[in-house]
């Protein structure tokens, strides 16, 4: 870990809450006021659930110049879920921007999730570059549609859908989403205070849930909002939906399109596999939203793709013992990983009956790897062939390994709905 003379780095005390309110402020809110942001973040405490609150401070001045939060979670991988450690709150006093605290902090947090045996870390970025060059990875890719409501489906099973009980449904909820995360990757497994986070009465916020018989089978929940201030057009914004069956998708998509007497304009935030840009009259952006241009020969503007989140594998012999691999003949190779905070590594791994080994015994086929290259293909999200083809690996062996590679860890890409 880099040292920075006369900068020291510890966890926050009780009478540190000004300072970090005052770091948050000017680092994401400075519109804010002091006051504001410590009611609506911290609510006059820094013992958050969830949490621990890093503090940088200026030896010689004792005031805080950086700070950041370290968060517990567990994502899911494949059907398994995996300890990891989340990394929010970054901030760094304006002027001591550029001196690399902030580096100092993230080789902290590595520092802590190794310490911890964690199989890997994950982030929403400021800056996807900065945390590339301390081995993060880019793995979050998320799909978003601005449609207008009258182009989507109007399914008969909308008639199932339910106005979402604070009282009664909150179980049923949070089981649909549960049987869904472990089916998906990289959707968290929530506690306690991350449901309260997300179900948090807000304004404009509304939830439905899709019920067969009695039984919660989907839901989603909206932002209502106007995404034009120049307009009266009303939006909403899907910030999460979750179907168990083919009917609670139908009927979610068709509660959608029974808006449009109300509604202009549904975003549809979702991963890359949903089909729901098939299913619409219309393959365009609303009409009644200004234009964007689209510079490809004669076409209509339709979604975007968002940068996402990043994760960085840690323990790697954690995260090969966790993670499954997809049946195939067995097949060894040696991973040579280097890393731009940790040391190189040189790893044998035996990949067979579902399942990675380490081996001492090195192979005569090595990869060399960066740590973000190996978190991109541990997670799905990029092929070991396509990073030969473009140099970002180089190989020395047997290059038809690569295919039983990519092979054994084929998986859709992470997506999550949580922000922390």
């Amino acid at each position: 870990m880099i040292d920075l003379p006369g900068i020291t780095l510890r966890s926050v005390q009780d009478g540190d809450l000004p300072q970090v309110v005052n770091l948050d402020r000017l680092a994401f809110a400075p519109l804010s006021s002091n006051e504001a942001v410590e009611r609506e973040w911290y609510g006059n405490t820094l013992d958050l659930p969830g949490r621990k609150l890093f503090l940088s401070v200026d030896d010689r001045t004792a005031l805080a110049v950086g700070c950041y939060s370290q968060v517990d979670l567990g994502l899911y991988l494949e059907g398994e879920l995996f300890p990891a450690m989340g990394i929010s709150g970054v901030a760094v006093a304006p002027h001591y921007r550029g001196r690399r605290i902030a580096q100092l902090m993230m080789e902290h947090a590595l520092e802590e999730a190794r310490s911890q045996q964690l199989p890997l870390v994950m982030l929403y970025p400021f800056h996807h570059g900065f945390y590339r060059r301390l081995g993060w990875a880019w793995v979050g890719r998320s799909y978003q549609y601005r449609v207008a409501a009258q182009h989507l489906p109007l399914y008969a099973e909308r008639t199932g859908v339910i106005p979402y009980n604070p009282s009664q449904d909150r179980q049923s909820l949070e089981s649909v989403y549960q049987d869904a995360a472990v089916q998906h990757n990289g959707w968290l497994h929530r506690r306690d205070w991350q449901w309260h986070y997300r179900l948090k009465p807000t304004n404009g916020r509304e939830i439905y849930g899709y019920a067969e018989a009695g039984v919660w089978l989907g839901y989603v929940v909206l932002q209502f909002t106007q995404l034009d201030p120049s307009s009266k057009l009303l939006a909403a914004v899907v910030q999460e939906w979750v179907a168990l069956q083919p009917s609670a998708y139908r009927g979610l998509l068709g509660f959608l399109a029974s808006l449009r007497s109300q509604v202009s304009t549904i975003v549809w935030n979702t991963d890359q596999a949903d089909p729901f840009p098939h299913l619409l009259k219309e393959q365009r952006c609303d009409p009644a939203l200004p234009a964007a241009p689209f510079e490809f020969g004669f076409t209509h503007h339709l979604g975007a793709i968002g940068g996402g989140f990043m994760w960085r594998l840690v323990d790697l012999a954690a995260a090969f013992h966790t993670r499954p691999i997809q049946l195939q003949p067995p097949f060894v190779l040696t991973l040579q990983v280097t890393d731009p905070v940790f040391e190189t590594r040189s790893l044998t791994v035996t990949f067979a009956d579902g399942q990675m080994h380490l081996t001492p015994q090195p192979t005569s086929t090595v990869v060399r790897i960066s740590i973000e290259h190996l978190t991109e293909l541990f997670c799905g999200f990029r092929r070991s062939r396509d990073l030969l083809w473009t140099g970002e690996i180089a190989l020395e062996g047997n290059q038809t390994l690569l295919a039983n590679l990519d092979a054994a860890w084929q998986t859709p890409p992470p997506f999550c709905w949580d922000f922390f």
